[in-house]
């Protein structure tokens, strides 16, 4: 996602808390054309989210478009998991966004424009019998979080929608790649069998739906849920 809005020619700013793969992603990105910056941030952290926007108005004077896409994932019997394996599951998909919704939204409040995309997921939406239960109440809660800021928020010229990816070979799934592998072998084929376009997802077919809610393209969707998930969640399964 930051690529295809480097590729648009947006300035764009990538933060992480795992700081050794921050200097070759703007290494990325600056050869695209972007002033890249790099922030490390621990999302969950609201120390950290301050001071990353602060770092962010302090570098560009402004920022246009904030996307929420930090993130975790787990899955395993919902009787089985522990009170403080759900917690870390609530601050950094949810709480994290919460606090970069805030502090960035303060921002464009005061810019009177920007646009908010919050990554959910189609785990927000169907249910799972592989125990993904922790994971699905912080989805459709960011979904909640974008509905209410999208009303909220309008006013001051701000967008808030959510991005629901399906099934990727690229980030938290990268492992179902692996056609031998365990995971693809416990899921990959009855997954495969419910998209009716056939195939996985990658994170180049997650670049059109940032740039579009990104843009002057977007102007006028406020409060929606873009699916990218090759037909999955509206599939019957027959």
């Amino acid at each position: 996602m930051a690529e295809g809005l480097a590729e648009a020619g947006a300035d764009v700013a990538i933060c992480g808390r795992n700081t050794a793969t921050l200097a070759p992603a703007v290494e990325k990105l600056k050869a695209l054309g972007s002033n890249a910056l790099a922030i490390p941030c621990d999302v969950s952290d609201e120390a950290q989210v301050v001071a990353m926007a602060a770092r962010i108005q302090e570098h560009y004077g402004r920022c246009d478009v904030l996307v929420n896409n930090a993130g975790i994932s787990g899955m395993g019997p919902t009787d089985q998991v522990g009170v403080d394996a759900f917690n870390e599951m609530l601050h950094v998909n949810l709480t994290g966004a919460f606090l970069c919704c805030r502090e960035i939204g303060k921002l464009m409040i005061e810019q009177k424009s920007g646009s908010i995309i919050n990554l959910s997921s189609e785990n927000g939406q169907v249910g799972f019998g592989i125990g993904m239960t922790a994971y699905a109440t912080t989805k459709i809660g960011a979904v909640g979080m974008t509905r209410s800021l999208a009303v909220e928020w309008g006013k001051h010229g701000i967008n808030v929608n959510a991005i629901l990816p399906g099934n990727m070979e690229e980030g938290m799934m990268e492992m179902i790649k692996d056609r031998e592998g365990p995971f693809f072998q416990a899921v990959g084929t009855s997954l495969l069998k419910l998209i009716p376009t056939g195939d996985f997802g990658g994170g180049d077919d997650m670049k059109g739906a940032v740039v579009f809610l990104a843009s002057a393209a977007g102007r006028y969707v406020n409060g929606a849920q873009l699916v990218v998930d090759g037909g999955f969640t509206v599939n019957a399964g027959l």
